[in-house]
């Protein structure tokens, strides 16, 4: 039981740990979504304008997160390290050498990118899904026919989705209003690429901390290695007679 209790509790000391990690990411892409909002609902420009400046908000939200999901790689990985330390210092009595700063479920994990780019998502997924329920009153409402004005719940969430899941919905927003038929459902194809951004690169930067770390090394090997290799000098103390002379 004992047992039991201590697998459910680092259970979920590991889903803490990611929801944790995924904040900044999800907040990344929640303000991308509220910037976006704002030009979109001024209204300066028709729908099919906007579209290219979608697309480079996505793709700046996306290349952010591959960059902080490169940095939780590198980072766990060096808990990885300081993990191994700790479990190979046990000694007979099960003692085990001390890390201050180490923490196991910051350890790196191949599954811990995927997960955090999950919850990451997990709300624009939500939001893009309420989209696609209620395409035909969000339509209607992007066409200025109203039918909002008797739900303000609804319009709440509709406005709430806006400024946070833009970020993938906007490019169909704007193909809507253009007068495309193209149905929302699609956004969860961009909804999901956060799991595999920040999955795959949350891997290649555990490696490249790892590449990082084998090439000091190695390059320490080869400074140890010439330094024994010169000849030792031998102090002869600067007294006459005691060097020996230089052939010619």
């Amino acid at each position: 039981m004992n047992d039991f209790k201590r697998k459910i509790k680092g259970f979920f000391a590991y889903v803490w740990e990611c929801i944790k990690s995924s904040f900044t990411v999800g907040l990344t892409y929640a303000t991308a979504s509220a910037l976006l909002a704002m030009f979109i609902l001024k209204g300066e420009k028709p729908f099919n304008e906007q579209l290219p400046l979608c697309i480079v908000v996505m793709v700046c939200a996306l290349a952010y997160n591959a960059l902080l999901a490169w940095g939780f790689g590198g980072t766990h990985y060096e808990m990885l390290v300081s993990g191994n330390m700790k479990r190979l210092s046990v000694d007979d009595a099960g003692n085990a050498y001390k890390f201050s700063s180490h923490s196991y479920v910051k350890e790196y994990r191949v599954w811990k990118g995927f997960v955090m780019g999950a919850f990451a998502c997990l709300i624009t997924l939500i939001f893009v899904i309420i989209f696609g329920a209620n395409q035909d009153r969000i339509t209607a409402a992007l066409a200025g026919e109203g039918g909002l004005e008797n739900d303000r719940f609804f319009a709440t969430i509709l406005l709430l989705g806006i400024l946070i899941a833009s970020w993938a919905l906007s490019p169909f927003t704007c193909a809507i209003g253009a007068g495309y038929i193209v149905s929302y459902y699609w956004a969860i194809l961009i909804a999901l690429l956060p799991i595999a951004v920040f999955g795959g690169f949350y891997i290649a930067g555990a490696y490249a901390k790892r590449n990082k770390a084998v090439r000091a090394q190695e390059a320490a090997d080869r400074a140890a290695a010439a330094e024994v290799a010169k000849p030792k000098k031998i102090n002869y103390g600067g007294l006459p007679g005691t060097k020996p002379r230089k052939r010619k």
